[in-house]
């Protein structure tokens, strides 16, 4: 008997290593695929922050300088209030009935004009203290950001360390399982995994390909329960396992 020629139980136990392999390798994927998925996590979460952190600089350098208009309106209020106090003295030396009533109609026309500058005077308070509030809300939600985002990357970077150190396992348990498979067997399992990785083993089920389930003839299947050697499914090349599923 030469290196190559195998009784079907050793074919079959060989099979069973691969399939052992091929377990290993779809765990190693599935994990460097969930790994693959938290980095763009983390940038999100940096991005995020860094929008926001520009929202509140661009918030708070908007603030435009109202003391000035205040302080102006403030003082053409009291010129107008002193100008009506000297009306109303006014009212105490006039002589006639005409006289009093212009007198009063003046001293109307400058309260109007306090009360119209006086409601400026409010709105610029009011908006002004909307601002600081919009802007104090800015700042807390910046923080409460910040305080998530910083929470989240912990997360994460726990979730990446914890797999990396899965993978270093894994690859340690591959690495040794590798050393117990024939080399023929691991080569072609090799050339296959470049291809189909993680999918190089596959029953056949019901008279079809469990890989590319295409339609296998009689004597594939008479074949698959001899196993004489490695059978192979001629569509897809996948090495077919020791046993026909139902």
């Amino acid at each position: 008997m030469t290196p190559t020629e195998r009784s079907p139980d050793q074919i079959r136990a060989i099979l069973a290593q691969l399939r052992e392999l091929q377990e290993i390798d779809r765990e190693i994927l599935q994990v460097r695929q969930q790994m693959a998925g938290l980095a763009p996590k983390l940038r999100a979460l940096d991005t995020r922050l860094a929008q926001e952190q520009q929202e509140v600089e661009k918030l708070s350098g908007g603030k435009t300088d109202s003391s000035s208009e205040r302080r102006r309106l403030e003082k053409e209020v009291r010129e107008l209030q002193e100008e009506m106090e000297k009306h109303r003295l006014r009212l105490m030396e006039v002589k006639t009935n005409k006289e009093y009533a212009a007198v009063n109609q003046e001293i109307d026309t400058l309260r109007r004009k306090v009360d119209g500058l006086e409601t400026r005077i409010l709105e610029i308070l009011e908006a002004d203290e909307m601002y600081d509030r919009q802007v104090k809300q800015a700042h807390a939600r910046l923080e409460r950001i910040r305080a998530e985002s910083q929470e989240e990357k912990r997360r994460i970077e726990e979730q990446i360390r914890s797999k990396n150190e899965k993978i270093a396992r894994l690859g340690g348990e591959r690495e040794r399982r590798r050393t117990t498979i024939p080399a023929d067997a691991l080569a072609l399992y090799d050339r296959l995994s470049e291809r189909l990785p993680g999918d190089v083993v596959c029953p056949a089920i019901r008279n079809h390909c469990g890989g590319c389930h295409m339609t296998l003839v009689n004597q594939k299947m008479v074949e698959i329960r001899q196993m004489k050697n490695f059978v192979r499914c001629e569509g897809c090349l996948r090495i077919f396992t020791g046993e026909a599923e139902a």
